[in-house]
């Protein structure tokens, strides 16, 4: 069951966002793209709370292009498939295919990361600085795989998103992270240096856990100046 006084995110976050959330969590930690989540009564009984909570819930998720809800007989709640995604990307990102560069979406998710990264320092719990460390093992051991260890720097940075408790904040920076991912699927790496790479995410996760402050900004700093695909 879901309640807000079992949670530090506080009394104002409602109970629809305290499921999304939990589900946001569940999407980028255990479930696969396509995979089928439950029915809409599934998630009602499994958290507690009432249809429209539910309803609401997934509404949000729909906006941020985690879930698809399909009707009628084996229908239910699915993880979004990645080219779901990113359509969905375009549209909270006001732009159509073929009309942003590769480059301009990731000048704008720069300009995002402190912010995002700040709200992560600001309210995360040790559970979460535990995930993060397992993405970075992730990264660590496709040190030597520039594809492989793309996918674990964006799953890093996912996670690192959800906890950013401004809603509109941490759906455009999703929607950029998709953007990104999704075009830079078949980028070839002019160079790759693995180790550094991983000592930086490190570097910024433990800044993440130390909390805000200029040891934070220097981990941005060097995280945003390695080399990109």
């Amino acid at each position: 069951m879901i309640a807000a006084a079992d949670t530090p995110l506080g009394p104002r976050v409602s109970r629809a966002e305290l499921v999304a959330r939990e589900l946001e969590r569940e999407i980028a930690d255990e479930r696969e793209p396509g995979e089928r989540i439950g029915t809409k009564n599934d998630l009602r009984r499994r958290f507690g709370v009432a249809v429209a909570t539910v309803n609401e819930a997934v509404r949000l998720l729909e906006m941020r292009g985690m879930i698809e809800a399909r009707p009628g007989p084996g229908g239910g709640v699915f993880v979004a498939r990645s080219a779901a995604r990113v359509a969905l990307s375009h549209l909270v990102l006001g732009f159509e295919t073929g009309s942003t560069s590769y480059e301009e979406c990731l000048e704008v998710r720069e300009a995002l990361e402190p912010l995002i990264d700040s709200h992560a320092a600001r309210y995360h719990r040790g559970s979460d600085i535990r995930q993060l460390n397992q993405i970075v093992k992730g990264m660590e051991a496709a040190k030597d795989d520039p594809a492989a260890f793309s996918k674990c720097d964006w799953a890093l940075h996912r996670r690192i998103a959800e906890l950013c408790r401004n809603t509109p904040l941490r759906s455009m920076y999703l929607a950029l992270i998709d953007f990104l991912e999704y075009s830079a699927d078949h980028a070839k790496f002019a160079r790759f240096e693995g180790a550094a790479m991983v000592q930086v995410h490190r570097d910024l996760v433990k800044a993440i856990d130390r909390g805000e402050g200029p040891g934070l900004d220097r981990a941005i700093e060097a995280h945003q100046s390695t080399s990109a695909p």
